[in-house]
Formats: structure tokens, sequence, C-alpha cells
């Protein structure tokens, strides 16, 4: 029977195994696929603790550049752009004009106060040199009086001696009496002309600081109103491509408002943003793989330069504030500067772009 049964399942193309034996062939396979899976995830999770153990990470990082944001400092029409969207620009070069006739007219003005400034000090120097003359001319009327009043006392005395011996009529020694007096009267005259004539030079010394306080002060208006004029033609501080570019001939401008960016694309770097619990790993020198997203084909190599002096909470608009009832405990993130050694991209990385970032372990200071 079991000949027959076999000859039939030979003829049907019947396999010719129990069921059980299947069964338990699937189940070893199963089981092989399952080990394999599991090999190859422990060898996956072995290699990513080798290389956690050898750098540390992190894609929350962005290049960054000295951006100079430029803003007019006198208000006014713009007459005149000298530059285009993303041209590059040398230190000095003219990137747009004020219209400067207002500042022209001030610094004219300015100008003409100085003059009358110094015309001024000019005249009470002369009114001064006038008055020491007057001085002297006085005290030489002074002099010649007490001379005077000498002479009249002399006679005075004499006219009295020859009375006695009736040498002289009384009308004489009278006489020398009256010269006498006025000669005393004279003296206290010219005395008190001197004083006065002495107080007025007070005043005049007075005055002539006064004028020397307002040439002071019309001579800084007058370089205020030429820095004024100055500061209608805006010059690039650095050397960069313009970017965000807002000014327009024919738009009036006023102080504070960024009207254009200058970025320099040549000097850039990259600020990662590390956890707290990774800093440990990280110091100054470690050199750096670095992959800009942009232009994920090639890395760069950079090293770690410094530390921010705080977390980014530190130093955002609204610092957190922990010491609430409903405190969370979050991770923190400082940002790390890290400069390129080699930028093989120049003006292409520029400031903003997204990066991820690599810190070998075991160097560094």
């Amino acid at each position: 029977m079991n000949a027959l049964q076999d000859k039939a399942a030979i003829a049907t193309g019947a396999s010719a195994e129990p069921p059980v034996v299947v069964a338990r062939q699937g189940k070893r396979k199963k089981i092989g696929i399952l080990l394999c899976i599991g090999a190859v995830v422990v060898l996956a999770g072995g290699w990513a603790m080798v290389l956690s153990s050898g750098a540390t990470s992190t894609d929350n990082a962005y290049v960054r550049g000295d951006v100079t944001s430029l803003a007019a400092k006198v208000a006014g029409y713009v007459t005149a752009v000298e530059v285009e969207d993303n041209q590059t620009v040398r230190a000095g070069d003219v990137l747009f004009r004020i219209d400067d006739r207002d500042y022209r007219a001030r610094l004219a003005q300015a100008v003409a106060n100085v003059s009358a400034a110094q015309a001024r000090l000019t005249h009470v120097d002369a009114e001064t040199q006038l008055q020491r003359a007057l001085i002297r001319q006085a005290e030489a009327q002074k002099r010649s009086g007490v001379a005077e009043m000498n002479l009249a006392n002399k006679t005075n005395d004499r006219s009295r001696k020859l009375i006695l011996s009736n040498a002289v009529s009384q009308a004489l020694v009278d006489e020398s009496d009256a010269a006498r007096l006025r000669a005393e009267a004279t003296v206290s005259g010219a005395s008190a002309t001197v004083e006065a004539q002495q107080q007025r030079i007070a005043v005049f010394v007075a005055e002539r600081e006064a004028a020397v306080a307002a040439v002071t002060q019309a001579q800084a208006a007058r370089d205020l109103a030429q820095i004024d004029l100055d500061s209608t033609v805006v010059r690039a501080p650095v050397d960069g491509v313009v970017g965000n570019r807002q000014v327009r001939i024919g738009r009036f401008v006023t102080t504070g408002v960024v009207l254009l960016d200058i970025v320099p694309v040549n000097d850039v770097w990259v600020v990662a943003n590390f956890k707290e619990t990774q800093l440990e790993q990280i110091r100054p020198g470690q050199r750096v793989r670095i992959t800009v997203d942009g232009y994920p084909s090639g890395a760069l190599e950079g090293v770690v330069d410094s530390f921010a002096p705080g977390s980014g909470s530190a130093f955002s608009l609204l610092p957190t504030d922990n010491a609430t009832g409903n405190f969370v405990r979050v991770v923190q993130r400082v940002p790390v500067k890290i400069r390129l050694v080699h930028n093989p991209l120049p003006g292409r990385i520029v400031p903003g772009l997204s990066a991820r970032v690599e810190v070998a372990h075991g160097e560094g200071s």
C-alpha cells in the first residue's frame, strides 16, 4: 500500500516528505534570518559606540560672518546708488550719495559764524590794547599831577616862611594855597581815572574769554557741519559683497535705518550649538570635520576656536527663569566657534548656511 502511495505521489509531482519536516525547515530559515538581523544590529550598535567614543557631532550648526549693516548718518533724498546687488566692494568704495545741498548751506553758514566770532575776538583784542594805552596815558597824567602837587606844596611852604618876615604878601600865600589844592585835586582825579581804566581792562578780559569761547563753539559747529556734509557720501567700511540692498534713487532715508549689508564672504566661520552634555569632550584646538548642507559632497576642515560665555537661552531676548513652581529641565545648547582651516569655496560658503560638524577627541588644549 505504501509503495502504491509513493508511486502515486511521484506521478502527481507531490513531495514525498511529510508535512512536519517541511514545517521544521521553514522555522529554521526564520531563525537564521532573525539571527542575521540581530548580528547586523549588534555590529551597527557597536560601530556607533566606537564612533561616538571617538567624536562628538551635531547638526545644529550654521555658517557665520561679520555682516556689517549700513545706515545713513544724515537724512535726505538719495541722489545716486553706486553699487548693485551682490556686487563685490572694497573698503572706501562709494555705495550711495545723499542730496548735499542743505548740508553745504549749513557748512557755509558755520564758516561765516567762525569768521564773525574771530572778528569779534580781534575787536576785543584791539579794544584791550586801546584801553591799555589809555591806562598809560592816565598814569602819565597822574605823575604830572603829582609833580605839580609837589611843586605847589614847596611853593606854599616857602610863601608861609616868607610871610613871617613880611617878604611876601598874604595874597601870594593865598594863591599858593589855592595852587596846592588844585594840584591835589588833579592828582586825585588822575588816580580815579587810572583806577577806572584798569577796571575796564578786567571787563575786556572777560569779553575776550567769551569771544574765545564763541570762536571755539563756532569752529565745533563748522566741524560738525563738515562731518554731516561728508556723511552724505556713504562708503564701504570693509571689503565684502553687497547684500540686502534696500537703498534706491529718490528714497528719503533717515538716520539709523539699515539700507544694505556688506558680507565678508572670504572670512567666515561655523558656530555649532552643542548640547551641554557634549561639552566635556570638546576643547579648543581640536580638529573638526564640517559638512555644509549646500555642498554635501566635500567636507571642510576646521579647528575649535572658542566657547560662548553662555548658553543660547542666556542671550535670548527673554531669558528663561526657572525659579518657578513649574520647572521643566531642558538640555541647553552652548555655541562653539569653529574656524575654517581652508575655505575651498570662497564666495560660495556664505553666512546662514546649515552645516554638520564632527569634533575629533584626543586633541586640543
